[in-house]
């Protein structure tokens, strides 16, 4: 059942969009950010061809500097596969929700949900096998990021002559709570995804749900000192999965809230991924299924 589960996630049009916009973007983020100076060294020269062209050298030392792989921080960027800044939801997170998220309510859109409780009438062991086979291709596309973003990254160090300047263990423990955060991302959805089973509505409600926590938390800060509750929704805790905020490196105060610690933000969104799926399951069992959602 796992099997058919991982053929049909393999072959899936959403799983290879969703997959390929994942890939193209940590692609332009880390060639970009590796290769920076030498676009502003051109930049600069550019200036000097056409009078006030760009701002590039209005660009003080320390600023061309902290642009550098020379800053811990800048490396960090190249290599989260959370896409992490440190500022509001990323396009990983966001993309592995929809990916759990539209895995199901497709199923419901072309009736193939149907045939599956037929063939697994015990829904709990359904929903199980489904679980197994978003975590796999999950865990598969972790691996494939961290293949491309460790590759910009040693190829930059190499250009820029530049030693890595991360721990390697540290290193190896950001990717390992990279993989995790993106696995509870993706089962979230699939509980999102199970709950509201229609396909147009699920996107709309997770984009909402990105939204007006944007808006909520930076406006707790104002009448929370402490013990602010929003820093415990999901969809904003990149930044303490990680325990990094990569552009402080530019010298700006970017953390909008104190933020938790890693740890107790991969209990929060486990938390928050077991919720969904356990409400998810008790109403799959519990109700008749539509042919279309």
């Amino acid at each position: 059942m796992i099997s058919s589960e991982l053929l049909r996630i393999r072959y899936s049009l959403t799983t290879r969009v969703v997959l390929a916009i994942l890939v193209a973007e940590a692609l332009f983020v880390g060639l970009l950010v590796a290769f920076l100076p030498s676009l502003i060294d051109g930049l600069i020269a550019l200036n000097k061809v056409i009078p006030n062209a760009t701002s590039a050298d209005r660009l003080s030392e320390e600023q061309l500097a902290a642009l550098t792989l020379a800053s811990p921080q800048i490396q960090t960027l190249i290599a989260d596969i959370l896409g992490n800044t440190g500022v509001g939801t990323s396009l990983p997170v966001i993309a592995a929700t929809l990916f759990g998220a539209l895995a199901i309510t497709g199923e419901f859109r072309r009736g193939s949900i149907i045939n599956a409780v037929l063939n697994q009438p015990i829904r709990p062991r359904l929903i199980l096998a489904k679980a197994t086979a978003i975590i796999a291709t999950s865990v598969a596309a972790a691996i494939l990021l961290i293949v491309v973003q460790g590759g910009i990254l040693g190829l930059g160090l190499i250009v820029q002559n530049v030693p890595l300047l991360i721990n390697v263990t540290a290193l190896l423990s950001m990717w390992g709570r990279g993989i995790a955060a993106l696995i509870l991302y993706a089962l979230l959805g699939m509980g999102i995804g199970l709950l509201v089973r229609n396909q147009v509505a699920t996107i709309s409600a997770v984009f909402a749900a990105i939204v007006i926590e944007s808006i909520v938390r930076p406006l707790a800060l104002l009448i929370f000192e402490a013990g602010n509750p929003t820093l415990y929704l999901p969809f904003g805790l990149g930044p303490d999965l990680i325990a990094s905020t990569p552009l402080s490196a530019l010298g700006a105060d970017v953390q909008l809230s104190a933020g938790i610690s890693a740890p107790a933000a991969m209990v929060t969104l486990a938390l928050w991924a077991c919720a969904m799926l356990a409400v998810a399951t008790a109403r799959f069992t519990r109700t008749d299924i539509p042919v279309h959602g």
